[in-house]
């Protein structure tokens, strides 16, 4: 509201005060029927941005988020969520953030009462030293309803408004880029498509009329689009962002993952889920070529595809790696947002294929409490085929088969695949000289760890006629752990060992003749441990 509508709004009531009290009952209900029912108006109305006099395109303007309307219904939660938690941690990035939005730099000094509330509490250290770097600035557009429209910023701005001490009445810098005189709204919103001000699509990925655009900012208001927030965590990898600019270029590849088979998004029960699910969408971007059509006209090239591998990069995600530890990574610090537990480890990708175990020793296969240790090769969902590097049993390689690497040529892995650690089975004792091989049931654990499990049982199966069992093991926690042995297995959750068998006989294509003859109980497999041990 501005300073002349209030000042209009103050003389009204002071009209009506001055007739009641002076000319009694009567006049001063005249005066408040004459003036106040408009005033009523112009008070339901007050909330909304009134066009400034001073306002002119090309030009940086002071409002607050709740003037500034959202052009687009989704975005990237797990990105917000980054940052709220970044706020939360470090208040030198908050307030950074804060100055470079204003087009100051990150350069900021604060005390422990600065809030976002007052930016006299804090101060960027080249404002009014340094012209604004306006390209650096989130951008809005004036509409002829006299409505302002952000058309970039919509994830910084929207982390604002949800952190503590934030919301719609935080003060916040915007660059005016245009006042567009298009009074007809179908006609100004298709004017906004077209100049990439306006993204009209729902978190599906299907179309949306403008009418159905959120009110306000925040994870309240704009929907989550999880491939969205893929490419914000893959950015800088195997793809950057394009020169010059193409505005929404992250929701254009968006809408290409979200098409793709293999690659549906498995929600947020874990974070090796989760990992996995960003992994098998790296090495799907990675294996484009540069005029792939993603959407809309635009190609890989046009959007930013760098092509190659970042399996480094990737592993940097979760947990960041430098002389004095590990510390948690950008995707660990949104996960934990939603309650999803991340524990940082030494794990670490030495090239395209080879992960280093962080471990200085392999423990012994079995625990004091009956439990078995395994180190897991390929995570369930996974169709890439690693396993532990003989020359250096501390790392994993990805196998290669005539000079590729291998990829399951068939569904992905529907189970955590591994081996326990400190043993080999002979080919005298009926083995493959390897160590033992073991399926874990349950949601994806993570590749190149330890995991304790139980063992329940033992597929036993030949492959082209020599023995190559596959012990059955269940995480101590989650869906499977309240399996001690086959029968329970098959109790309560009837059909996955007939879903095991079928998988494991035909995942080789036709040519192989691979046979599960039966499944053994948990004695069976115990055996074999005993008979293996290092």
């Amino acid at each position: 509201m501005t300073k002349k509508t209030i000042v209009v709004i103050v003389m009204l009531l002071s009209s009506a005060a001055f007739k009641l009290g002076r000319f009694g009952l009567l006049s001063g209900v005249h005066a408040v029927l004459r003036w106040g029912l408009p005033l009523c108006f112009i008070l339901a109305f007050a909330g909304f941005a009134i066009a400034e006099p001073q306002w002119q395109a090309n030009s940086v303007i002071e409002v607050t988020l709740g003037q500034l309307r959202p052009t687009q219904s989704v975005i990237a939660h797990e990105q917000v969520n980054y940052k709220l938690a970044l706020y939360r941690q470090n208040r030198q990035a908050l307030f950074a953030d804060l100055c470079e939005s204003a087009g100051w730099g990150k350069k900021v000094s604060f005390t422990a009462d600065s809030t976002p509330q007052q930016p006299g509490s804090y101060q960027c250290a080249n404002a009014g030293q340094k012209k604004r770097k306006t390209q650096q600035m989130k951008t809005a557009v004036l509409g002829a309803d006299n409505q302002l429209y952000l058309t970039d910023g919509h994830h910084t701005f929207s982390a604002f408004y949800d952190m503590p001490n934030g919301g719609a009445e935080l003060p916040v810098a915007v660059y005016l880029q245009a006042k567009l005189d298009v009074k007809e709204p179908q006609a100004f919103w298709q004017l906004m498509q077209q100049q990439g001000n306006a993204w009209l699509y729902d978190a599906a990925g299907n179309p949306i009329g403008y009418q159905q655009l959120p009110a306000s900012l925040g994870r309240a208001s704009l929907e989550n689009d999880p491939y969205r927030a893929a490419m914000y965590f893959l950015r800088g990898g195997v793809w950057g962002k394009p020169e010059p600019a193409i505005p929404f270029v992250e929701f254009y590849w968006a809408q290409y993952l979200r098409q793709q088979d293999g690659l549906q998004f498995p929600g947020y029960y874990n974070a090796a889920d989760y990992m996995q699910w960003l992994e098998r969408i790296h090495g799907h971007l990675a294996g484009l070529s540069a005029n792939t059509a993603i959407f809309a006209g635009f190609t890989a090239a046009d959007l930013g595809w760098r092509g190659g591998v970042h399996y480094q990069q990737l592993s940097q995600l979760l947990c960041q790696r430098n002389s004095s530890g590990a510390s948690s990574g950008r995707l660990t610090i949104a996960l934990q947002q939603r309650g999803m537990p991340v524990n940082c480890d030494n794990r670490q990708y030495l090239d395209r294929n080879a992960l280093h175990s962080g471990l200085s020793v392999l423990p012994q296969a079995t625990n004091a409490d009956g439990s078995i240790n395994v180190l897991i090769e390929i995570a369930a969902g996974s169709a890439d085929k690693w396993q532990q590097d003989k020359q250096a049993p501390l790392q994993l390689e990805w196998e290669q088969q005539n000079g590729a690497l291998r990829q399951v040529q068939y569904l992905p892995y529907p189970v955590n695949y591994g081996i326990v650690t400190s043993t080999l089975l002979s080919k005298a004792q009926g083995g493959d000289g390897d160590p033992l091989d073991v399926l874990v049931l349950g949601s994806a654990l993570a590749q190149g760890t330890i995991q304790q499990v139980r063992l329940v049982g033992v597929m036993r199966m030949l492959d082209n006629g020599e023995h190559d069992d596959k012990l059955l093991a269940v995480p101590l926690n989650g869906a499977f752990a309240s399996v001690h042995n086959l029968a329970q297995l098959q109790q309560l959750f009837p059909g996955v060992t007939a879903q095991l068998q079928n998988w494991f006989e035909h995942y080789k294509g036709p040519a192989a003749k691979i046979t599960v003859q039966k499944f053994d109980d948990a004695a069976a497999a115990l055996a074999l441990i005993k008979s293996s041990q290092l």
